[in-house]
């Protein structure tokens, strides 16, 4: 869970690290043969009014740091000059690593940027989700009407080549999360502009050649529709900015159909804005969203933002479908729903257990860095971190069509068939029609 934070400064040490950048530069000289003591002594010189910016009660850690970075400058033999930024983002890097928080991280100005523009809602490009399959980057699915469909990409399609240049290269030897983002940012672009993919579809076997103009796409977070028997299915994907409005449209038209009862699927939902998640809840009920736990033991309690009127549903029953993916934000919202709404019961798996709140700064060069600020608790005060929610009906997932129920979202029915098999979906609507909602206090299957 994040919270907006769009601070254009960072703490003291960071800003010293990248300040030194310029100004060194002015002092010491790449050397390409060796070095000599003059070197060191120059580079002890090029520090010197630097390390008068550290904050006193800090000069005696940082003399070791600075003493290294002298000996770097002045002896380390080089053919080419030093690269002082990349010094200096793995000096933060090494910093916040040594706090050991999986969600406390630095972004280098790239990286950092597509992550701003994809919790914005939106995006300037193709309009597709990439994965790392085998050393390659496949397509894993594509945005509805957006430029990669309308072009003829297809779910599967091998991306070999952007703008004649073979990925390969690119993501050699990169884990996937590295490897998907160093090609999302070469397909990305600006609105109106053309990509060249070169792309093999495994099912023929073809190598197809596809001109694609980028076009401005809307991340959908929210699908909504009315089932069988009255019962209303909302699913969440990702709490971003823009999935509030989303909403609010989708209850707008729910709402006047009347539905009796409500399957709120939040199934494989990473999370996103804490903000966004006490909006979300403020649709479904009047109260206590979390508590938050802040440094020396402060625990604040943070509300639901009520919505208009006409988007409130505080009084159907409501099933949440929860699973291993579920995390952070998506945690947020079934647990309060859980310990704060009536006629609520969760249905599904453990969930993924991130009960971290961050703050995101978007430093001076636009890189940023993630910093966890709070733990939070559920309006009952139990703990979330590394734990997760455990549903008071457990259901393992299954595809059969023993499990039959109408295809939701982006589902689609296999061949020959009108209904999809979703083990979990099945319980919930169960439970819905036979108005069995409270807990047993046993874990049920279907």
């Amino acid at each position: 869970m994040i919270r907006k934070n769009h601070a254009l400064t960072i703490g003291a040490l960071v800003v010293l690290l990248v300040g030194f950048v310029s100004f060194s530069s002015g002092w010491v000289l790449a050397r390409t043969f060796g070095t000599t003591p003059v070197d060191s002594f120059v580079a002890g010189i090029g520090l010197s009014t630097t390390r008068q910016q550290t904050p006193t009660s800090l000069r005696e850690q940082f003399a070791v740091f600075w003493q290294v970075w002298s000996l770097v400058e002045g002896e380390f033999y080089r053919p080419e000059p030093l690269d002082r930024q990349s010094m200096v983002y793995g000096a933060i890097r090494g910093m916040l690593a040594t706090l050991e928080d999986d969600y406390t991280f630095f972004q280098e100005p790239e990286d950092a940027a597509l992550s701003r523009e994809s919790m914005q809602g939106s995006f300037q490009g193709i309009g597709a989700y990439l994965r790392l399959e085998e050393g390659e980057i496949v397509i894993d699915r594509l945005f509805r009407n957006a430029p990669a469909e309308l072009a003829g990409l297809r779910s599967g399609d091998r991306i070999l080549a952007v703008d004649g240049e073979p990925l390969a290269e690119l993501i050699a030897g990169l884990p996937e999360g590295e490897a998907t983002t160093a090609a999302a940012s070469r397909i990305r672009g600006p609105k109106g502009t053309v990509v060249t993919l070169s792309i093999r579809r495994p099912a023929t076997g073809e190598t197809l050649e596809f001109a694609i103009t980028r076009d401005e796409v809307a991340i959908v977070t929210v699908n909504a529709e009315l089932l069988e028997n009255g019962v209303g299915y909302i699913q969440i994907t990702e709490f971003k900015a823009t999935t509030t409005e989303l909403l609010d449209q989708a209850l707008r038209e729910l709402i006047p159909q009347q539905p009796s009862s409500l399957v709120l699927d939040l199934r494989n939902n990473p999370g996103g804005y804490l903000q966004t998640a006490r909006e979300v809840l403020g649709r479904f009920y009047d109260g206590v969203a979390l508590y938050e736990q802040e440094n020396g033991g402060v625990v604040q309690e943070l509300g639901t933002i009520a919505g208009p009127a006409d988007t409130r549903l505080y009084d159907i029953p409501i099933v949440v479908l929860i699973n291993g993916g579920s995390a952070s934000a998506a945690e947020i919202v079934a647990g309060a729903l859980r310990d704060g709404r009536d006629h609520t019961i969760l249905v599904g798996e453990k969930s993924f257990g991130k009960g971290s709140v961050q703050n995101i700064h978007q430093l001076r060069d636009g890189s940023s860095a993630r910093i966890t600020v709070a733990h939070w608790l559920t309006p009952a005060k139990s703990e979330i971190n590394q734990i997760g929610i455990t549903p008071e009906h457990l259901v393992a997932p299954s595809e059969e069509l023993a499990y039959a129920v109408p295809c939701v979202a982006d589902r689609r029915p296999p061949e020959g068939q009108e209904r999809c098999g979703d083990a979990q979906l099945a319980h919930g609507l169960q439970l819905l029609a036979t108005r069995t909602l409270q807990p047993t206090g046993v874990p049920a299957t279907p």
